[in-house]
């Protein structure tokens, strides 16, 4: 299998997409407006008031719609947090995405490094939402492919191209396992959990130190 070949493999998953129990998705740009203005009212609640003040009439208030709109595109909460899910993981998606097709042709070490920053990069800009995404609002409701299954065959696809800069005898399996949930665990560290005197850059660094230091041990 060529690498060439493995990449279109790993985008194609990458960019699936979900299926959610959304009634419809919005097409025209009035549409789309309505349907993003739902969910950042949704935010916005969760961040001020939390899990319990989102009801279908605090939600048409806060974005400013009526509820037919509301039920329009979402039958019910658990359909508008299906969606939240969703919005983060196309995301995810977005710039891991972009970092292989910067780095098809690279190294696994840069190639890890990369992907590494690009996984650190995606909870940044709201880790307040991150956080609330992980803990408070409900998810894998609509029994759709898990996004760690998703990140786990990138991983597997992106590091079995690149086999021949192990070490001879290692377990692909194992160590694609491993490589993975290092990536998922820290990334989020590094966004929510980073202490004061440890720089962004700093975290990366650390990171991407550790991941390498196991692949190649």
């Amino acid at each position: 299998m060529t690498i060439a070949h493995i990449l279109n493999k790993i985008i194609a998953m990458a960019t699936k997409s979900i299926r959610t129990s959304v009634r419809r998705r919005p097409q025209q740009r009035r549409a789309r407006q309505t349907f993003d203005a739902v969910l950042e009212a949704v935010i916005r609640l969760l961040k001020r008031e939390g899990l319990s003040a989102i009801t279908t009439n605090r939600i048409a208030e806060v974005a400013g719609v009526s509820i037919g709109s509301v039920y329009q595109y979402f039958p019910d909460k658990r359909a508008i947090f299906i969606a939240l899910h969703q919005r983060h993981i196309e995301q995810i998606d977005r710039l891991v995405e972009a970092k292989l097709f910067e780095h098809a042709a690279s190294p696994l070490d840069v190639l890890m490094q990369a992907m590494i920053e690009a996984m650190v990069d995606a909870h940044i800009p709201d880790p307040e939402l991150f956080q609330l995404m992980s803990t408070e609002v409900p998810h894998r409701a609509d029994g759709t492919k898990d996004f760690a299954t998703r990140l786990h065959g990138a991983f597997r696809l992106a590091i079995q191209s690149r086999a021949h800069e192990l070490k001879k005898g290692r377990d692909l399996d194992k160590v694609v396992f491993v490589v993975t949930n290092m990536v998922d665990a820290l990334s989020h560290g590094a966004a929510l959990r980073r202490p004061a005197g440890l720089s962004l850059a700093e975290a990366k660094a650390e990171i991407t130190r550790a991941v390498l230091a196991y692949l190649h041990a």
